[in-house]
């Protein structure tokens, strides 16, 4: 965040400049995955089909986390990480204070609570937030989920409640109920290695991806998966590339690269902490993005 925001540094004018070059996706999407192809996978497809989503800053794509995580969490909770994630509200604070203890009618009211068609993430029960990846782009026959970085040496590891779940695989967890039959793809994209004189990732993110993608991160970020579906999950995570090599292959100005931001913006809805960071309120029901199934055509 701050004057280096990847954000409004890097995501929105770069995928800004993707979006002019070719509206539907077809003339860069492709490209885009094979650049980022770092483990050698089989050759990514991004198909055909127009884009029917395409969400950067300032309107990133908000996924709910997903049910059986949540069920999971409840069943498995114990202290979180951070104080503030036992709420505010008294009531919040006394359920998950009792569902820690493990007692089994504040559980099984969780629980039943959590059968809702879709709860509200605010209710006490709900112990993960919505996942909110830095570029989210889908069509009829693939998603793409991006993390970008600047500044940052790794991705973030953990959450409140969960001691490991890294950031690319709560993205992909998130999106993968609601494929039907879809192709899905993660990608990092990084500053180059030596600043933007270089299109190589830092060997960091090399290792963030290896580290992503091990045994112990895929069990422990992905607890309520079964093993084949860990191993597709992980199969999904392309690598890392550069936002000077995607400039460098799209013919993008690499003057499109905003060095730094010194105006107060920060996204809609933003609310500031007293630390002067941007902090987005805790969305409601009705402001997470509902992932568009292959059936959908309807843009949104």
């Amino acid at each position: 965040m701050g004057i280096f925001d990847s954000s409004r540094t890097r995501v929105a004018p770069v995928f800004g400049r993707l979006q002019c070059l070719d509206p539907s996706g077809r003339l860069w999407l492709q490209g885009l995955l094979e650049l980022a192809n770092t483990r050698k996978l089989p050759r990514p497809d991004a198909g055909r089909s127009r884009l029917r989503l395409a969400k950067w800053w300032p309107k990133e794509a908000r996924l709910a986390a997903p049910p059986g995580l949540l069920r999971w969490l409840l069943e498995n909770v114990e202290e979180p990480r951070d104080a503030e994630a036992w709420g505010r509200q008294p009531e919040v604070m006394a359920n998950r204070r009792r569902v820690v203890d493990r007692d089994p009618d504040t559980l099984a009211g969780g629980l039943r609570g959590l059968q809702g068609r879709r709860p509200s993430p605010r209710a006490w029960y709900v112990l993960e937030g919505p996942s909110q990846p830095d570029v989210y782009l889908d069509s009829a026959e693939v998603v793409i989920v991006v993390e970008g970085k600047r500044t940052e040496t790794a991705p973030t590891t953990s959450t409140a409640w969960m001691r490991v779940r890294h950031q690319m695989l709560r993205h992909l967890d998130s999106v993968w109920d609601h494929l039907e039959g879809r192709r899905l793809y993660g990608l990092y994209i990084v500053e180059g290695e030596s600043g933007t004189g270089s299109i190589q990732p830092p060997s960091t993110w090399h290792e963030a991806v290896e580290s992503t993608i091990s045994h112990e991160v895929l069990r422990g970020s992905l607890p309520h998966r079964t093993p084949d579906e860990r191993s597709q999950i992980a199969a999904a995570l392309l690598g890392v590339t550069t936002w000077q090599a995607i400039c460098d292959e799209f013919q993008i100005p690499r003057d499109v690269l905003i060095p730094e931001v010194f105006d107060d913006t920060t996204a809609p809805r933003s609310t500031r902490r007293k630390s002067g960071k941007a902090r987005r309120p805790a969305p409601g029901p009705g402001d997470l993005d509902i992932v568009p199934t292959a059936g959908d055509s309807s843009a949104r």
